[in-house]
C-alpha cells in the first residue's frame, strides 16, 4: 500500500470501516434510480444508509451472504462500494462491466493520481468525483466492532467517491463535501 499515515495498524483485508457521514454525502448529492448494492459490505454501512444489498467475501457476522464478487456475474442496477485499497482497482472494473447504472467507489485521493489507473477514468463514464474536505476516520473492523465508535477520531488519509454513470458523457464534475 505504500506510505500509511493512519494511527491503526494494517487489517490483512483491508477491511476498514467507512462513517455513516461518507455515504450520506453520496447519497444526497448521486441520484440513482434501481437497487443499490455493496460487494465488500463489511459491517454493512452503505447497504443500511442507501438502503440497498450487501455481501462481502468473508463472514464477518452481520448476516450479509459471503460471496466473491471477482466470481459474481448477476446484474447489479448500482454497485456502491469501499473496496479493499489492494483490490479496489479488479473491483470497479469488474463492478463497472455488471452495473446497469452506476457505480461508485469510497477510494484514497491518491487513487485518482496513477498512471496505472488512468485508464480507468479515461475510458469509462466518469461521472463525477465527490473530495472529502474533512478527512474520514476509518478503523479497521475488528477493532471498531471491539470497541465501538468512540475509537473514531480524526482521520489521517484523504478520501473521494468516484462515480461512474453508464451513458455519461463530458467532462467530470468535482464537488467537495464537508
Amino acid at each position: 500500500m505504500g506510505e500509511r499515515k493512519s494511527e491503526y495498524i494494517r487489517d490483512e483485508n483491508d477491511w476498514y470501516v467507512e462513517p455513516e457521514w461518507c455515504v450520506e454525502a453520496l447519497r444526497h448529492r448521486v441520484p440513482f434510480v434501481g437497487a443499490i448494492h455493496d460487494p465488500c459490505c463489511g459491517m454493512g454501512t452503505i447497504p443500511r444508509v442507501m438502503g440497498g444489498t450487501g455481501a462481502d467475501l468473508i463472514d464477518r457476522g452481520y448476516g450479509y451472504p459471503q460471496r466473491d464478487f471477482m466470481r459474481d456475474f448477476a446484474a447489479y442496477d448500482n454497485i456502491v462500494t469501499n473496496p479493499p485499497y489492494g483490490t479496489a482497482q479488479a473491483i470497479i472494473d469488474h463492478a463497472l462491466t455488471i452495473a446497469k447504472y452506476r457505480v461508485a467507489a469510497l477510494v484514497q485521493v491518491k487513487f485518482l493520481a496513477s498512471q496505472r489507473r488512468h485508464g480507468l477514468f479515461s475510458d469509462n463514464a466518469t461521472e463525477r468525483v465527490i473530495m472529502f474536505s474533512r478527512r474520514p476516520s476509518m478503523p479497521p473492523g475488528e477493532m471498531l466492532r471491539e470497541q465501538g465508535e468512540s475509537i473514531r477520531g480524526g482521520g489521517s488519509i484523504d478520501f473521494c467517491w468516484v462515480v461512474w454513470s453508464r451513458g455519461h458523457l463530458g467532462a467530470t464534475y468535482l464537488e467537495w463535501a464537508k
